[in-house]
């Protein structure tokens, strides 16, 4: 008998890490953002998750409770942090990356090889036709989609798909026609099939690291129990820097409202302001 999903961690959002954390994610070119596709990706496989666990009545140690539980926006925030990670894993956000071993097709961003293309496009369109069965009798709003209105197929998903069809498609070619942000869509939802455990991804959404280290080395990654891969696993998917907060705020929150006052006006004083309320005060003669 399973045994119940423990989600007793408090609920966060990791933060996406800085050239400061990975120096290497300086080889990412300024228009590699995780955008509107990576949205929908998440939406598609959040979605999917509440259609068949309410379905099944539930799996691997899911419950009722544990799956009202499971926020969009906290699932949203991690798999950015998530994917993110995955990349600098993978190819240390470089386009272009190759192992350079004849045979090997791993190619990109992600390290897509040729047979799991086609893999993953077949996924994407099936997690759209299922989203779209649920046009009417979605117990959830994702936002910008409103009720009765089905998602149409991403044109770039329809031009993979057909040049795969056709056998016309050429793995390096076709990935570098794809944006950051559709590697990153098609990668997420290639992660969400019928042998990934959802509890994982519900437990992403509260930013559990050894939930993501599972999703990457059970439904992404082939062979990720070599050292070689372990030990760069252990390199990544990690709790970030948070900036420190500002003096001000620091001030606000743990002082009276008087001290918090006089705090803050004196550290406008002795730093941009400095000059201009010392002119007034001279204009005004004080």
């Amino acid at each position: 008998m399973s045994s119940t999903v423990s989600l007793s961690a408090p609920t966060n959002i990791n933060p996406v890490a800085t050239t400061t954390e990975y120096s290497q994610k300086s080889n990412l070119p300024p228009n590699a953002i995780a955008g509107s596709y990576l949205t929908q990706a998440t939406v598609l496989v959040y979605d999917e998750i509440l259609r068949y666990q309410r379905g099944v009545k539930y799996t691997h140690g899911l419950t009722e409770q544990l799956v009202n539980d499971f926020d969009y926006g906290n699932f949203a925030g991690n798999v950015l942090w998530f994917m993110d990670e995955l990349v600098g894993v993978e190819s240390d956000w470089k386009k272009d990356a190759s192992p350079g071993i004849t045979g090997n097709t791993a190619y990109g961003y992600v390290q897509f090889t040729e047979d799991s293309v086609e893999t993953a496009v077949n996924r994407y369109k099936y997690h759209i036709g299922k989203f779209n069965e649920r046009i009417n009798n979605r117990d959830w709003q994702p936002y910008g989609i409103p009720k009765g209105v089905e998602i149409p197929m991403p044109s770039w998903i329809i031009t993979l798909d057909n040049a795969i069809d056709q056998g016309k498609y050429n793995h390096k070619v076709h990935l570098d026609l794809l944006s950051y942000d559709q590697v990153l869509a098609l990668a997420f939802v290639h992660l969400h099939r019928s042998t990934s455990k959802d509890a994982n991804f519900v437990k992403l959404a509260l930013g559990d690291i050894q939930a993501a280290k599972d999703l990457y080395t059970n439904n992404h990654h082939t062979n990720a129990k070599d050292n070689k891969t372990q030990t760069r696993i252990d390199q990544f998917f990690k709790i970030h820097i948070v900036a420190a907060p500002s003096l001000v705020t620091k001030v606000i929150e743990h002082s009276p409202v008087i001290v918090a006052a006089d705090a803050i006006l004196s550290n406008i004083f002795t730093q941009t302001y400095k000059n201009f309320i010392t002119g007034m005060k001279t204009l005004f003669g004080w």
